[in-house]
């Protein structure tokens, strides 16, 4: 009934319109926190082998796409699917999504596949588990930076009552291998694993980390990012950046196995926090929200949020293939 194929130059100009009513609906039902690329751009990524583009065809006009990256060898990152329309979407998107695996067969036996299912994309999770997907049920915690008593709250919070020997300090360049290897040893057993294998290894986190401090995942906070030491040895951080039009956003947040049940977190978390509100109080940063991403499953980490005031804004499914 559907016609599915690879985007190809002849179909640019009548593909245009499936994708810019994606771009219409990202943040409203996509919950994106930033804009797509703007059409002229996606093209540009796309013809540079940066994106992969697979389309679905009804009457040889584009009404759907499903689009990914292979950009890093060991990880197939799923963006979105989306389909015109609510007439047989699922059947679109199974469609779409039997042309992907089949597409990158010879891939997965080598990468994870990583799909965070935002928005509408979760009602596709039955499909996707037909295919032997697995499933971590991610929330998104949003602290009121409008809140005024929620502020003076947190402003009131001794940040010098740490334990006997540990100290918070803003992160600075000298701390990036040290950095990396607490991520490591912080990340290298949980659930993150799954979906971005970078965590399983040394290199893997000295990527990780370089893309947050060199604001390639949106601007990094050096001021906000708080790194935690213990006799003067990187123990513990929390790492803050913008993403978005005035969206902050905390990335990380790890203390090594042997020293955690402290509270430490949560005085990590209520520094970065407090300081990125002195940002935008100051008028260096303009924000709207600030937010974390989280494994809803770790009881310990949805109650260290919570007791720093962020509260539960939406949830997803983040589906993962483990590779081979």
């Amino acid at each position: 009934m559907y016609q599915i194929a690879n985007l190809e130059e002849k179909y640019f100009r009548v593909f245009q319109g499936a994708y810019n009513d994606f771009r219409l609906k990202a943040r409203m039902d996509y919950k994106f926190e930033i804009d797509p690329l703007l059409y002229e751009d996606f093209i540009d990524s796309f013809s540079k082998g940066l994106i992969s583009c697979i389309i679905l065809l009804e009457d040889s006009i584009p009404t759907g796409f499903l689009a990914y990256t292979t950009v890093q060898s060991d990880v197939i990152e799923l963006f979105v699917i989306h389909c015109l329309g609510t007439e047989d979407i699922n059947e679109k998107r199974r469609c779409l999504f039997e042309k992907f695996m089949e597409q990158t067969k010879n891939q997965r036996k080598h990468a994870v596949v990583s799909y965070a299912m935002l928005g509408v994309q979760e009602s596709f999770r039955k499909e996707v588990a037909e295919f032997n997907f697995n499933f971590i049920d991610t929330g998104v915690v949003v602290f009121d930076i409008k809140n005024k008593q929620l502020i003076k709250e947190l402003s009131q919070f001794n940040f010098m009552e740490l334990p006997i020997g540990y100290k918070l300090t803003p992160y600075r360049d000298i701390y990036f291998e040290e950095l990396a290897e607490v991520i490591h040893n912080s990340f290298k057993d949980s659930s993150d694993v799954n979906f971005d294998v970078r965590f399983s290894s040394i290199e893997g986190c000295r990527d990780i980390t370089q893309k947050i401090t060199t604001s390639i995942y949106g601007r990094f906070l050096p001021q906000a990012s708080k790194i935690l030491l213990y006799e003067n040895k990187l123990v513990g951080f929390c790492l803050a950046n913008i993403t978005g039009d005035g969206i902050a956003n905390l990335p990380l947040i790890g203390i090594l196995e042997e020293h955690r049940g402290q509270k430490l977190s949560k005085s990590l978390i209520k520094s970065s926090v407090l300081d990125v509100v002195k940002l935008h109080q100051g008028g260096i940063i303009e924000l709207n929200e600030l937010n974390a991403s989280l494994d809803l499953s770790l009881q310990s980490a949805v109650k260290m949020y919570e007791s720093a005031g962020f509260v539960q804004a939406y949830r997803y499914s983040q589906a993962y293939l483990p590779r081979g």
